[in-house]
This record gives C-alpha cells, structure tokens and sequence, in this order.
C-alpha cells in the first residue's frame, strides 16, 4: 500500500518536487460498533460550531440536486436514479465540510469563505487524485444510470418512460419484480460506492496520495470494520431519508451534518506514519 510520510493529521500537505502524491504508510484501525454514532455525535456537533456556513453550503448542493431532478422530472425513474447517483458523488462535493472540520479540530473557527477556500485549496494541491477519484464515481454513476435503463427495458418497450410507467407496470404486473430488481441492482452499486469512498474522499482531502490508494484503504476499512461500516452505512441512508421528509430545508441540514461525520469517520479509521 503507498504511503505518506507525515504522521499528524496537518492539512498542510507538503508537495513534492515533481508535485505528485507523496507516499505514507497508512495502518486502519479497528473500531467498537457504537463508533457510527460517536461519528454522528461529532458531526452534529461541527455543525452546530459552523451553522451557518455549513447550512449555506448545505443549501448550494441541496438546489444543484434539485435542478438535476427537475430536469428529468417528466421521466420519475430517472428522478431516482439521479437522486441515488447525486448521493454517490456526494463524498466528493462534501470536501468544504472536510476542511472545516479538520479547522475545528484544531482549535480554529472557520467561515464559509475559508471552508470554501480551504477546499478549493486542496482541490488544487491534490487536483490529479481528486479528479480522478472524480472520473471513478462519474463512471459508477454512468454504471448506476445504465443499469437503471436496462431494467427498465427489461419490463417495459422501451427505456423512455412517461409519468405512467408506474401505472403501466402495476398494469403489467410488473411492479413487485420490477422493483425487487431495481432495489437489488442499486443497492450492489450503493456498497461498491459507499465502500470506496467512505474513507477516500477526506484522506484525498487531506494527504497527498493517490486516488488507487484511497480507494483501497476506503475497502479496508470497511472490511475490516463490516458492524460499524454497515451500522454507518444505514445511518447516512437514514439522515438522507429524514432530510426528504423535511423537503429541501431537511437535506440542508442532514447533507452537512453527514459531511461533517465523514472527516471523523477517516480520522477514527486511518492512521499513518
């Protein structure tokens, strides 16, 4: 496994000549099953230091979800399938969260503007890994939409599909497999996702490495802590689910909280030399 050298968590990641990701040695940890909810604990409590930049924040991703929802709204199957790949790529947008965090944990009090800038920051210091990790979860989203279509055409005539397809199915008394499949497809894809970016997306954030690397420590993690990953797992899940009951200003809330959890998540489970 390729390394960094540093062994503190300074998100000052010091570039190297050629400005490629350094090595560390990266070691994971072994965590108790009721970690998720110390996790959660934190992230709440982040959120509540930094309410109003982590709202607003909250609220920009909350209204470019919504737009790509209302830009197939006249095809609901696809509302899904752009909420679920939203929600895959989530870990990726959550890195203004990441930094003031890790602000947070080191005593600081940061603003939205130095969230944002701390993020944009460090999207230029590692830009190769995190664009690539970027190009991963774009390509799993492509995956996720595809099998979306294909399940379609498996019990329609076609994968353009109105606001009657559900009516059509129930018709067809396709709906009960239908769903089954769909359900199972999306929640393959949903593990492969969560598993490789859980732990990815703030280590990027944070060290200078590389996007393969990342990625394997993420399933590491998860593997070697499947209770707590899976209780993790539900509970991200569940805040999402709660943040749609609430409508729009719902997810402005549960989005960041999630976010913030995500830095203490990666500290709790990644150490390095």
């Amino acid at each position: 496994m390729t390394a960094i050298s540093e062994n503190n968590s300074d998100m000052e990641p010091v570039p190297d000549q050629a400005g490629a990701p350094r090595q560390v040695n990266l070691r994971i940890r072994t965590v108790s099953s009721d970690a998720p909810m110390r996790w959660l604990e934190k992230g709440v409590a982040d959120f509540r230091a930094m309410l109003v930049p982590s709202f607003l924040m909250g609220m920009i991703y909350v209204i470019l979800g919504i737009i790509m929802m209302w830009a197939a709204w006249s095809y609901p199957i696809f509302v899904t399938t752009l909420a679920a790949g939203f929600l895959i790529i989530g870990p990726l947008v959550a890195v203004g969260f990441y930094c003031m965090s890790s602000e947070l944990e080191k005593g600081n009090n940061p603003n939205m503007r130095v969230g944002t800038l701390l993020g944009w920051q460090f999207m230029k210091r590692n830009f190769f890994s995190l664009s690539s990790f970027a190009m991963m979860l774009a390509v799993l989203m492509g995956v996720w939409a595809l099998v979306s279509a294909v399940t379609v055409a498996l019990f329609m005539d076609s994968i353009v599909v109105g606001r009657d397809f559900l009516d059509t199915l129930i018709r067809q008394h396709n709906l009960v497999p239908f769903f089954l499949v769909y359900v199972l497809t999306g929640g393959v894809i949903a593990v492969i996702a969560f598993s490789i970016s859980v732990v990815a997306a703030p280590l990027i954030t944070d060290r200078r490495v590389d996007f393969v690397t990342a990625m394997i420590t993420s399933v590491e993690a998860v593997r070697k802590n499947p209770k707590a990953m899976a209780t993790w797992a539900f509970m991200i899940a569940a805040m999402i689910v709660l943040g749609f009951l609430f409508g729009v200003v719902g997810l402005a809330v549960t989005l960041p909280i999630v976010g913030h959890a995500s830095w203490h998540v990666y500290r709790d489970l990644v150490e390095s030399d």
